[in-house]
């Protein structure tokens, strides 16, 4: 009998799909004697779910999807479909690092000099670091008055400077790019409503670009605006439509119909900003060579200035342009999911469906709680600092306090970890809340207005940290003025309209709140008005941050009362060691202030959803083999010696066997006749599971007998090589390759409960030239997850966390031979 429930009835034709939506929703409101086309809201909403799903259904059959992911092989096909499918690539990032300028005092008189705009400055492997701005440093007073002045744009500001008595040292930031400056003419023969396009050929990878157009005769370049599309712009619409070609991009203009058309004769200046994208994340130290600076003396006499420079952190923030392969990807999962939260497909594409945001690719919902009223989704993503991965876990700790603050530490495998938030247990409703508090932060104010006021006074820091319950406020300055100490300083909360006065000491205005609860949540904006009691208002900056931001549109916990604790699960934690060594402001700004920004799950999700974000274990143990479904009966210990009494068909595992044991070492021992002790063995296979009583633990058979199935992350991969006779190469060069090689073939599959086999790793470094054979050390066992959640018990899905299974080079041994 055919099945003709609603879910078995599919059809490609909007039509039929519009009389079948109608029909449901006559059964359900009882319409049945009612013309819904004569009712125009909900003839509407019938053809938008009809047009939408019909829409949805062929973007999701098989037929279109085998073509976009696996027929189209050249990547003009692959850009092309994807711009069909309206969704464009992201470009590159480029990374950014601080670099330690030191400048010997050898100047004989007073001198100014610049560092210009485009000065770069280049790392031991060759990558090319440039400023953005035009630095002037000012020596006076026999080199005892020393300071840095920045011209970015429409700012100016003061750096810090640090002076001893034979050099000074400065901090410049710098941006990983390079610029292509290139030039196309417009035909002298354009016709009049025909559309221009130009090829810009470029090796690299876009950060920005910038498209001017210069009319014949003129002198002015006019700034075009990028649009998605060339249907979006009006006979007016000075824009460009940008698409990538295999060789570079291709730019479209107007035709004076559609966007307005370039003149005949004009010049296109096309300036792009270059970048090496994660490759520049260079390591501190690293850079050490410059362009020259050059000094002019009192007499125009050009010197060259002396210095040496270093970056005494890492660079970071550096990332590749979307690949081929994500291009694919990410252009079906923003299509199906239309903006919208909604399917599992639509969640594990999370971070290209939500705008600018900090989680990883492929992420993985886990559904922990459905009922009537809510839907709780446990989102679970991995965490980028930068270019690094970082060190996060979820973990279940049992607490007295019902107030647990940032940074308490929780000890887990005898490793150590932050909490990353303030959290709070409401034991009557079995629920932890999070509430995020600034720890401490770092910004450059943006000078809004100078009021044309002539004073010598730049404020270039603000620092707020938190203490206990104290939150203090510190806005740095520095001034060449006499009288600097009789300015004020008044800072005003935008959104509240409060005002405060700060104190000035001598080197910044400060304001301390003895208790931090009185800073309004959300994303604040800050203005800092400064006033000479002279020469009046002369300044006022501003800066936008978060302090404090309860989280419970994105971020729970389940609890579970005894009587006298609390045990509250998923809570998301850092790794001590790691939070420790990192600059922490530049942490709470790139990652916790980004991910607290960009979280608007409300925004994307449906009605009755609740996505509860959780971060994925990055570090600490991989252990979730153990909820893999065995293979194998039940053995009831590892034994050497045969029990001298049993009951038939007790089971036990078999290792360095003696007695009617010897010789069945690894082979399962069952016991067929518990009268006179004979036993049948069973010679088990690669990779099947057992559970083993006695112990507590599954085990996995594997080249090494039988283990349980624990290892670190990152994996360590420890690999004998066996080098060709014909390699000629070295040694390190070769285990580097092998390295690199692995890294390249895995890491885009590297994710949450990601599935990595023994046999793949060996055919990569086998298939690395000049490697004969290789032996495959650990992981001892193939790393794979067969369980169900939906067969979880309570208590197993409570403290189920997804684990990131991947590895790096420096998690790989090799040893050649």
């Amino acid at each position: 009998m055919a099945d003709n429930s609603t879910s078995y009835q599919v059809y490609k034709s909007r039509d039929q799909i519009r009389n079948q939506i109608t029909t449901l929703l006559k059964q359900y409101m009882e319409l049945e004697n009612v013309d819904l086309t004569k009712s125009s809201f909900l003839s509407f909403i019938v053809e938008v779910l009809a047009t939408n799903t019909s829409n949805l259904l062929f973007y999701q059959i098989s037929a279109y999807r085998e073509f976009f992911l696996t027929k189209a092989q050249l990547p003009s096909s692959i850009y092309n479909l994807a711009a069909f499918l309206g969704y464009t690539p992201s470009d590159a990032t480029p990374s950014t690092v601080n670099v330690l300028f030191t400048i010997p005092k050898t100047f004989s008189e007073d001198t100014t000099f610049t560092i210009p705009d485009g000065f770069e400055v280049t790392s031991d492997s060759g990558i090319i670091f440039s400023t953005y701005y035009d630095t002037s440093i000012s020596v006076k007073n026999s080199q005892s008055s020393i300071t840095v002045t920045v011209q970015e744009g429409n700012r100016t500001y003061n750096l810090p400077v640090t002076i001893e008595s034979d050099q000074f040292l400065f901090v410049l930031p710098f941006e990983q790019t390079t610029s292509s400056i290139q030039e196309f003419q417009v035909s002298e023969d354009l016709q009049q409503y025909q559309f221009v396009s130009i090829d810009v050929p470029f090796s690299g990878q876009i950060s920005t670009q910038n498209i001017q157009i210069r009319p014949p005769g003129s002198t002015a370049y006019t700034t075009y605006s990028e649009v998605a599309s060339l249907f979006l712009m009006d006979t007016s619409t000075k824009g460009y439509v940008s698409r990538r070609t295999d060789t570079g991009i291709n730019l479209q203009f107007g035709n004076g119909l559609i966007g307005y058309q370039p003149e005949a004769g004009s010049t296109i200046k096309v300036t792009l900003e270059l970048t090496d994208g994660s490759d520049g994340n260079v390591i501190s130290g690293s850079i050490t060579s410059g362009d020259r600076i050059y000094n002019t003396t009192s007499g125009g006499v050009a010197q060259i200035v002396q210095y040496d420079i270093t970056n005494t952190s890492p660079a970071t923030n550096g990332a590749d342009e979307e690949s081929l392969e994500e291009i694919r990807q990410n252009a079906i999962s923003s299509l199906t999911a239309l903006n919208r939260l909604v399917s599992e497909n639509d969640f594990i594409h999370a971070n290209t469906i939500i705008d600018n945001s900090p989680i990883g690719q492929n992420s993985l919902p886990v559904l922990k709680r459905s009922d009537l009223k809510v839907n709780e989704i446990e989102l679970f993503s991995i965490i980028l600092f930068g270019s690094d991965l970082v060190p996060t876990k979820n973990v279940y700790e049992s607490f007295v306090d019902t107030s647990i603050p940032r940074k308490t530490i929780i000890t887990k495998d005898s490793i150590d970890y932050y909490t990353v938030f303030d959290m709070e247990i409401d034991a009557l409703n079995s629920v932890a809340n999070y509430t995020y508090i600034l720890y401490e932060i770092e910004q450059i104010p943006t000078l809004v207005t100078s009021y044309g006021v002539d004073y010598d006074l730049v404020a270039d820091n603000l620092i707020v940290t938190r203490s206990g319950n104290a939150a203090t406020y510190e806005l740095h300055y520095t001034t060449n003025e006499s009288d600097f100490l009789a300015n004020t300083c008044t800072m005003e909360i935008s959104e509240t309209g409060s005002t405060y006065n700060m104190v000035n000491d001598g080197t910044a205005f400060v304001l301390t709140f003895a208790n931090n609860s009185v800073i309004p949540k959300g994303n604040l904006t800050y203005f800092f008005t400064i006033t000479n009691p002279t020469k009046g208002t002369f300044a006022q900056y501003s800066s936008q941050f978060i302090f404090r931001l309860s989280l419970d549109d994105f971020e729970l916990s389940n609890v579970i009362t005894d009587g006298t604790s609390n045990i509250v699960y998923d809570i998301p934690v850092v790794r001590k060691s790691y939070y420790d060594s990192i600059v922490q402001r530049d942490f709470e700004s790139d990652v916790l202030q980004k991910l607290l920004t960009t979280m608007t799950f409300k925004d994307y999700r449906m009605l009755t959803d609740f996505v509860n974000f959780k971060f994925s274990n990055t570090t600490g143990s991989l252990d979730n083999m153990q909820l893999n479904d065995v293979d194998l009966t039940a053995a009831t210990d590892i034994l050497s010696d045969p029990p001298t009494s049993g009951l038939q068909g007790d089971r036990y595992i078999v290792l360095n066997g003696t007695g009617s044991w010897n010789g069945h070492d690894d082979d399962i021992a069952v016991l067929s006749d518990a009268t006179a002790l004979t036993w049948v063995f069973t010679s088990p296979k690669t990779e099947q599971m057992v559970y083993v009583t006695n112990k507590g633990y599954k085990y996995i058979y594997s080249d090494a007998g039988w283990i349980i199935p624990s290892y670190d992350i990152p994996l360590n991969l420890s690999i004998d090589v066996f080098v060709s006779n014909s390699y000629s190469g070295t040694l390190s060069d070769l285990t580097q390759a092998i390295k690199t090689e692995l890294v390249t073939t895995f890491e885009e599959r590297f994710g949450i409960n990601a599935d990595i086999y023994r046999s793949e790793i060996i055919e990569t470094v086998q298939g690395v030239d000049g490697v004969e054979h290789c032996r495959l050390i650990s992981p001892e066992s193939s790393i794979f997850f067969n369980f169900d959640i939906d067969n979880f018990t309570q208590t197993q899905l409570l403290e189920y966390s997804p684990e990131y299974v991947y590895f790096t080079e420096d998690s790989i041994s090799i040893r050649t031979f």
